[in-house]
This record gives structure tokens, C-alpha cells and sequence, in this order.
């Protein structure tokens, strides 16, 4: 076999029929020329989420500036959390149709559109002249970013190589933290602009991702698993044979692949109606389904909406008043997160989705919210600065810890636990519960610090600790798989197994005289020259 060819190698502890994705490729992927081509033009969706990222850096950010505050009348408790939590209802009202339109008109449209609403929306908050014209531009954004937040993971994990999906698909979300902190850093230097211009200027800057998505995403490939969907398989061959095999066509991770999605798909249509009852009909579904749920609440409860949009607040019950200070303190915070969530992207596959899961929640517990919570407790029952200062190193360790996984478990991990013909369902009821939770939390955040300050925190650190035990007892292990080999975690037995290589297994062992049984065993390994 070529070397620059996809090294396929049959078998895993997970069946005869599974491959070790690790194994494709003998050399880095910067040593490729098609993966090179192919990651350059999925950066376009990658920055996508930085969009995302600016949007709540910069709710951080506005309450620094003086003139801002001054221009709606400094909002505190729930006034604040309007300002905040109108963006998620913009994304609860696109749930009624995203899944449908995703499939229809494919993800790259979908992203495009969605950059056009965010555009309008950055506008209408840019030049807003009053509280509800600004609320009403923050729902338009966020039904835009749910436009863009549905299709992107999907892309991304449809399209990348299968030995780099976790990667890309978990630096998807990494990406949020570079938007945070270019808005963060761009706020803190419109603090000496002595006028309404401080805010009105950094919120016109959050349009210029949507601005490269309008222009560059059609050049972007689109999913082959959708255009095998809509019976272009000619066209989704040659896509993966382009970007996957370099043009090669006697690479066998063409015909793998397709082979996959197409008796993948082939299987789905056959059982499931495209009805929303399919989430629950089968034990797979609903195992899917209460991972994809219960990870999409827990991300926004274990304390990230409250330190992406109320860090201002947070600083400021334990003394931090000073609007430069907080500028510089949410901006080293956010470049902080950035550098921990590119690390948690790079050895994802290494370590394992559980392992990372389990570690980031422990970590964020014992050495991160926990002692916060006394630490802040101490400030506010004895006035010690100490105690204060200390809650700033104690929110910098339980961010890391939070970036270096949960940030991209959700278009990571939980894009790979669904089936196609579930996924646009699946995934529009992920970001309706994530919009959902944002919005409550950005209601009851404010609230609940104005009136009851540090006690709250005891709150997430239940909440926490109902994490780990979630993830301990249901959340499966899903790495160095492709794509639509996670079923076989999730239905068993009833999942799609590669009839190429089960026939070819067999056939093989037969010739030597050996039992089709056995030869699925002894012989797995030596399949390395595809069909």
C-alpha cells in the first residue's frame, strides 16, 4: 500500500468490523496537502463559535464602561438579566423549525443564514436608543447564533477526517474563548473613549465572523452524509475521496466510509418515521437522548454563565470596583480559558472523552468552586482582603478546569453520540436546552447574587457533584472510532457493522481453512489493503 495512503486496519475491542481511526495515518496532518486544503477551509466554520464567544465577552465587558451603564440607567438584578437573557429566546423561537431546515437545505446554507441575522441584530444593538430596542437586537442575535450553532458541529463532524473529528470538533467550541478574548481586550481599550461610542464601537465589531461566514463558508465542503441524505452519492464520493484520499481512488477509506453512511442511512430510514418520537423508541435513542439533554444543562450549571456574563458582578462583592481592573482581570481570564481549551482540543483523543469529563468536574469542585465559596464567604462575613483576592486565583483554576473539556463537550462528545437520521433533532434540542438554561441563569444569576451573594455558589456545587455522578454511571466512552461505528455503543447488537469487512474477514479465514467465527478474531488485524 501507498504510504500516503489511509492505513486501514480492522478490529477494536468494540468488534471485528471497527477501526482504530489513530491508525490511518502514518504522519501529521500538516504533511498532507488535501487535509491541509480541507482544515484552511473549515477554519471559515470554526469561527463560527467565536461569535458566540464575543457575544458574552462583551455582555462582560459593557458593564465595565462607565457610559454604558450611564445610558440605560445602571441595570442591576433582573433589569440586568433582560440585557443578558433575551439572546437565548431568540434561539428558543428558531427550535420549531432549525431541525427541519437543516436538513433541507443542507449546513452551509444554514450557517449563512444564520450570519445574515446576527449582521441585522449586531446593527439594531449597536445604534439602540433604549432598553427594549436593545433586548430586542440581543433575540435577534441569539436566533442567529442558533442558526450557526445547529449547522457548524454538524459540518465540522460530518466533514473532518476521522482521525482528527474529536479534535476539530471539540476546537469548535475552543474557538468561543478567542471571540471572548478579542472582545474582552477591545473593551478594556474603549474605556478611554469618553463617550456612548466606548460601547456602541466594540458591539459593531462582533459582526465581522459573520461578515467571513456570508463570504467564505459556500467554499467550505458540505457534509457527504447529508449529500448521500439527498442521493447525490457521486458527489459525496468525491468529496471524501478529494479531501480524505487526496484524489487517490484506490484509497479504501473512500469506499469504507461510503459504505458506512450508506448502509447507516440505508438502516435508519428503515427504522426510524423522521417522527420526534424516535428520540425515545429504542433504548439506543433514548440512552442518546438523555446524554445529549443532561450534558447540554449541566454545561451552562456548573458556573460558566455566571462567570461569562456577571464576572463584573462577581468582582465586585469581593471589592474589584475598579472598571480598568475588571477589564484586565476578565481579559487575562478569557486568554486563560483560550490556552486551557486548546489543550483540552489537542489530547482529547488521548485521554479519553469520561476521563477528561471526570477530571475537569473534580478539579473545578475541589479546586476551584469549593474554595471559592469559603473564600468569598470570609470577604463577606469579616471584610478580609485576603479572603477576596483569593477568589480570583480560585475562579482562574475552576475555569481551567471547565475549559479544558466541558467547553467542548458540547459539539464534540455529544455530536458523536448521534445516529444521522436523530442528529438535526438531536441538536436543535441541545441548543434549545442550552439557550434555555442560559437564559434562566442569566435571569436568576443576578438575582440570586444581589440577594443572597455567596450562598449561591453552594448551589453549583451541587449541582457539580450531581455532574460526576452523572457522567460516572451514563455517559460512555466514545474515542478512536469513526463516526457511525459510536452506534454500535449506543443499539448493540441491532447497529450497522461493515459487511466489507466482515465479508472479506471471513472469506479470507475460509481460504486458509480455518471458521468464519474464528477468523473474525485471529485475522482482524490483518486487513490493510481495503477492498
Amino acid at each position: 500500500m501507498d504510504k500516503n495512503q489511509n492505513q486501514i486496519i480492522a478490529g477494536t475491542d468494540r468488534g471485528a468490523t471497527t477501526i482504530n481511526v489513530q491508525e490511518l495515518l502514518t504522519k501529521p496532518w500538516y504533511h498532507y496537502r488535501h487535509l491541509r486544503k480541507l482544515y484552511g477551509w473549515l477554519v471559515v466554520v470554526l469561527l463560527v463559535q467565536a461569535t458566540n464567544g464575543f457575544d458574552g465577552s462583551l455582555m462582560n465587558g459593557l458593564q465595565a464602561l462607565t457610559y454604558w451603564q450611564k445610558y440605560f440607567d445602571y441595570p442591576t438584578g433582573a433589569q440586568l438579566g433582560i440585557f443578558n437573557g433575551t439572546q437565548g429566546l431568540g434561539s428558543v423561537v428558531s427550535v420549531t423549525f432549525l431541525w427541519w431546515l437543516v436538513e433541507k437545505i443542507g449546513r452551509r446554507l444554514t450557517i449563512m443564514i444564520g450570519a445574515v441575522i446576527i449582521i441585522f441584530g449586531v446593527f439594531l444593538q449597536s445604534f439602540a436608543t433604549s432598553l427594549p430596542m436593545f433586548a430586542s437586537a440581543r433575540a435577534i442575535i441569539g436566533m442567529g447564533l442558533s442558526f450557526e450553532y445547529t449547522a457548524a458541529p454538524m459540518l465540522v463532524t460530518e466533514v473532518a477526517h476521522p482521525a482528527h473529528r474529536a479534535q476539530l470538533s471539540t476546537l469548535l467550541n475552543t474557538l468561543y474563548y478567542f471571540g471572548a478574548t478579542i472582545a474582552a481586550w477591545v473593551t478594556l481599550g474603549t474605556l478611554t473613549i469618553q463617550s456612548d461610542w466606548s460601547w456602541r464601537s466594540v458591539s459593531l465589531l462582533q459582526m465581522f465572523p459573520s461578515v467571513i461566514s456570508i463570504t467564505l463558508t459556500w467554499f467550505v465542503p458540505e457534509s457527504p452524509r447529508w449529500l448521500v441524505a439527498k442521493g447525490q452519492v457521486e458527489k459525496a464520493r468525491k468529496i471524501l475521496v478529494d479531501y480524505h484520499c487526496g484524489g487517490d481512488e484506490s484509497d479504501p477509506l473512500a469506499d469504507f466510509e461510503m459504505h458506512e453512511i450508506e448502509s447507516t442511512l440505508a438502516f435508519e430510514r428503515e427504522s426510524s418515521n423522521g417522527s420526534w418520537l424516535s428520540l425515545f423508541r429504542s433504548k439506543g435513542n433514548r440512552w442518546r437522548t438523555w446524554v445529549i439533554c443532561s450534558c447540554a444543562f449541566l454545561t451552562q450549571a456548573t458556573g460558566t454563565t455566571l462567570i461569562g456574563y456577571y464576572l463584573v458582578v462577581v468582582l465586585t462583592q469581593i471589592g474589584i470596583t475598579n472598571p480598568r481592573t475588571q477589564s484586565i482581570i476578565n481579559g487575562c481570564l478569557t486568554m486563560w480559558n483560550m490556552g486551557w481549551a486548546f489543550w483540552g482540543a489537542y489530547v482529547i483523543d488521548k485521554y479519553g472523552r469520561r476521563r477528561m469529563m471526570l477530571t475537569s468536574l473534580t478539579g473545578q469542585l475541589l479546586l476551584g468552586f469549593v474554595p471559592w465559596t469559603i473564600c468569598n464567604a470570609l470577604y463577606t462575613k469579616t471584610g478580609n482582603v485576603a479572603a477576596g483576592h483569593a477568589v480570583i486565583a480560585f475562579i482562574f483554576i475552576a475555569t481551567a478546569f471547565y475549559a479544558s473539556t466541558w467547553n467542548g463537550i458540547l459539539t464534540g462528545y455529544t455530536v458523536e453520540c448521534m445516529s444521522y437520521d436523530v442528529r438535526s433533532k438531536l441538536i436543535v434540542s441541545q441548543n434549545f436546552l442550552v439557550q434555555a438554561s442560559i437564559t434562566g441563569f442569566n435571569y436568576l444569576n443576578p438575582v440570586a447574587l444581589k440577594n443572597i451573594g455567596w450562598k449561591y455558589y453552594i448551589a453549583i456545587d451541587m449541582i457539580i457533584v450531581l455532574a460526576i455522578v452523572v457522567v460516572y454511571f451514563t455517559y460512555p466512552e466514545t474515542s478512536k472510532i469513526t463516526l457511525e461505528e459510536v452506534s454500535t455503543i449506543f443499539d448493540g447488537k441491532q447497529a450497522v457493522k461493515n459487511a466489507l469487512f466482515e465479508e472479506e474477514i471471513v472469506m479470507d479465514a475460509v481460504a486458509k481453512g480455518g471458521s468464519g467465527d474464528k477468523a473474525v478474531t485471529v485475522e482482524r488485524r490483518e486487513v490493510s489493503d481495503g477492498v
